[in-house]
């Protein structure tokens, strides 16, 4: 028998289409290994070159995603999540994410997001496929993010 939690982060995860079917343990523990930050309107969350070392959760507000010219070239709001390409290709950004408006972000650090890929089988798939859909054909082949 299974009890809802109903811890607000956990609440905010299964919000996100990506982890609304995860298993209410799983969901706690990325919670646990995770961290608010809250980003000021204008701030910057990371810049390209950048180390790839986490995931980022939208909770509140919205994040741009600029290109190297400093166009936008994606705009990130609340119950979505960005950051994963260079999380697991352990690449740096190639693009710079500033908070469009004062923004809450969940931070899942890079070490507690592995252990989550390797205990679900099904994300660390979902997640591959998404990069590979995302890279250009020739560096599909060299995409191992698990």
């Amino acid at each position: 028998m299974s009890t809802d939690v109903g811890h607000t982060l956990v609440k905010a995860l299964r919000a996100v289409p990506d982890f609304s079917e995860m298993e209410e343990h799983t969901l706690l523990a990325i919670v646990g290994g995770s961290a608010n930050l809250w980003f000021p309107s204008g701030s910057t969350v990371f810049e390209r070159g950048d180390s790839g070392d986490a995931l980022y959760i939208v909770l509140s507000g919205a994040v741009r995603i600029l290109d190297e010219s400093g166009d936008e070239v994606a705009r990130i709001g609340s119950g979505d999540y960005f950051g994963e390409l260079s999380l697991l290709l352990h690449t740096t950004h190639s693009k710079t994410a500033v908070a469009s408006e004062d923004t809450e972000l969940m931070v899942v650090p890079k070490a507690p997001f592995q252990e989550l890929l390797s205990g679900s089988p099904e994300l660390a798939s979902y997640f591959r496929r998404k990069v590979e859909q995302r890279l250009p054909p020739s560096e599909r082949r060299m995409a191992n993010p698990t």
